[in-house]
């Protein structure tokens, strides 16, 4: 028996050494947000080339890959310096242990403290903030592994709780003209230890591919507003990230865990056994249900590496039990074609970009999350089907070399259907009591404070969610690794639609009390049941929201860093409501970084 044991023992280092000095590669992680990333797809544009992949984070290793396609030869002036720039990170030598510490100081202050005071209402929301303190810890101790945790002392999230309104609170988010992150200065809170870290994680790999493990940002697109999939707003996905690359071809696969939302919905018996959401708790009681995010992509460089075009699906895995049929864990499985409706949401989406000349590039995106196909229900035309939840989007960008730096800009338009992202399992009826939460791709990230946890709800894909029409544009001119600045405009129209609407069937015109008519985007009512305004009913007119915005930054000294970003924002039709006066709000964020 201990014959065997060693043997085994022994096949399996035999085979970790194959694997690890089968090609090594840096390993290093680098975030969704990574200036090197953005350096090298500027690069890509500027040589008439398809985008680089834009499923991030990426390791080192595929970022060395990326840069290899450009000729620094070819490259001159501001590209060369860009260049430079990408090459000098890639390049840098890592160290087997890094203790690093980050500080700043922001300032965050607006004009409308009455209709601007929850996390959402700020254009630079909490993702975006920096704590007043982070300590890093890099490791490095082979080529092939990596490991990354960030202890950050700042302020909480959220720090309240309005029962009225079931929606949890913060005095960082509007209620006084000036908040800080130095949470010493009033208002102020106990700094928040009991969240972090919100990006730790550990990875390894070698040549052509990676696997990471633990909290970190996910992004899936090139969307300016938002990606279908995954978008890049939700502070952090508790992930396990499979990803494998050469020359023409990537390929990823993806688990994502969240919080089963039978841990935030209650069935509120008083209103006659109805679900309502209730974002507050406490950490009695057994953690029930897997809610769980799979999805797999698949990216092609074509015609020359002037075209790129990507597949991605995915599926929402929910248990009550918490359960899990390891037979799904199939990345080469169409999820669709499992057929369990009853704990399962597939969502498919396509993905083009183009780059016809030099300096500018164009893309595209198409999801599905619900259409019928022949021999299906139409919505519309038969009784009982379901509601489509289609999104598109279209955009072009492009940059021209100056002797001061790159000039960039973009547009950007979207379009998605109502109950896009939003499904119910057995009970559908519009106007009766719902006693189910969702099969949504609605995700909750947890957070603690004063003895209580707080759900707070985004999308998983497009942040603004269905039922909206979206234009933006922005130009900037940056000079990599020193300064730079953008302005950008944003209009948005949104229907009547949100993450806590209710799912329903739609009707072929005729009344019924389980199923709705067909509306397109933007909605101008809400027939069903919604899960947090009990007074959704009285909505009837889209909102439209513009945003005015400019933000820049300065490198002082190597380590040292000034950044800002002033936002005006004008809301016709605030909460849908058409007798709603129109409000306005400045925000302005101003900040001061060090890095040692």
């Amino acid at each position: 028996m201990k014959k065997k044991i060693t043997l085994v023992c022994a096949c399996l280092l035999l085979a970790m050494q194959v694997v690890f000095s089968a090609g090594s590669g840096n390993q290093k992680i680098y975030p969704v947000d990574s200036e090197v990333y953005e350096a090298i797809s500027h690069l890509y544009i500027a040589q008439g080339l398809a985008l680089p992949s834009s499923a991030g984070p990426w390791s080192g290793d595929e970022l060395s890959r990326m840069l290899e396609k450009i000729n620094p030869a070819r490259l001159e002036g501001t590209y060369k310096t860009i260049y430079d720039f990408a090459a000098g990170e890639l390049g840098e030598k890592a160290k087997i242990v890094r203790f690093g510490l980050d500080a700043a100081v922001e300032a965050y202050a607006h004009t409308n403290t009455v209709d601007f005071v929850d996390e959402e209402d700020w254009v630079r929301g909490f993702d975006q903030r920096k704590p007043l303190l982070d300590l890093v810890l890099e490791t490095n101790p082979q080529e092939n592994i990596y490991g990354y945790s960030s202890l950050s002392v700042g302020n909480a999230p959220y720090t309240g709780y309005d029962d009225s309104a079931r929606q949890i609170t913060s005095i960082f988010f509007g209620q006084e003209k000036l908040t800080t992150n130095i949470f010493l200065l009033p208002p102020a809170a106990m700094f928040d230890t009991n969240n972090i870290p919100h990006r730790a994680f550990g990875s390894f790999g070698g040549n052509g591919w990676s696997v990471e493990i633990g909290r970190d940002k996910v992004s899936w697109g090139p969307g300016k507003t938002g990606n279908f999939v995954v978008g890049d707003h939700l502070k952090y996905h508790n992930q396990g990230r499979f990803t494998t690359y050469n020359k023409n071809f990537k390929y990823t696969f993806l688990t994502s865990f969240f919080p089963h939302p039978g841990r935030y919905y209650t069935l509120d018996k008083v209103s006659g056994g109805t679900m309502h959401v209730t974002p507050k708790s406490d950490q009695d009681g057994d953690v029930d249900g897997l809610n769980m995010f799979m999805a797999h992509r698949l990216e092609w460089r074509l015609f020359g590496d002037k075209v790129g075009f990507t597949l991605t699906e995915g599926m929402m895995y929910q248990s009550e039990k918490g359960t899990l049929d390891l037979r799904i864990l199939n990345p080469a499985m169409l999820f669709h074609n499992y057929n369990i409706r009853s704990f399962s949401n597939s969502i498919l989406s396509f993905e083009v970009d183009y780059t016809p000349i030099k300096n500018l590039n164009v893309y595209g995106q198409v999801v599905v999350d619900e259409f019928a196909i022949n021999g299906e229900n139409i919505p519309g035309k038969a009784d009982k089907a379901f509601p489509n939840g289609l999104g598109f989007m279209v955009g072009a960008q492009g940059n021209i070399p100056l002797e001061i730096g790159m000039l960039y800009g973009g547009i950007e338009a979207v379009k998605t259907d109502p109950f896009l992202y939003l499904r119910y399992n057995t009970d559908t009826s519009a106007t009766g009591p719902k006693t189910q939460q969702g099969l949504n791709f609605v995700v909750a990230t947890r957070y603690y404070f004063e003895h209580y946890v707080y759900y707070s709800e985004d999308f998983l894909g497009y942040k603004y969610g269905g039922d909206a029409i979206v234009l933006n544009g922005n130009i900037g001119l940056k000079n990599f690794g020193t300064w730079g600045v953008e302005a950008s405009l944003f209009h948005m129209i949104h229907g009547t639609h949100d993450k806590w609407t209710a799912w329903s069937k739609i009707n072929n015109g005729t009344a019924s009390d389980d199923s709705v008519s067909l509306d397109s985007t933007p909605t101008e009512s809400h027939p069903t049941h919604n899960y947090k305004d009990d007074d959704a009913n009285l909505r009837n007119a889209a909102s439209y929201t513009t945003i005015i915005g400019l933000k820049g930054s300065y490198k002082i000294l190597p380590n040292l860093t000034a950044y800002g970003q002033a936002n005006y924002i004008h809301v016709k039709n605030p909460g849908n409501i058409s007798t709603n006066a129109p409000v306005n709000d400045f925000q302005v964020t101003l900040g001061v970084s060090y890095s040692l």
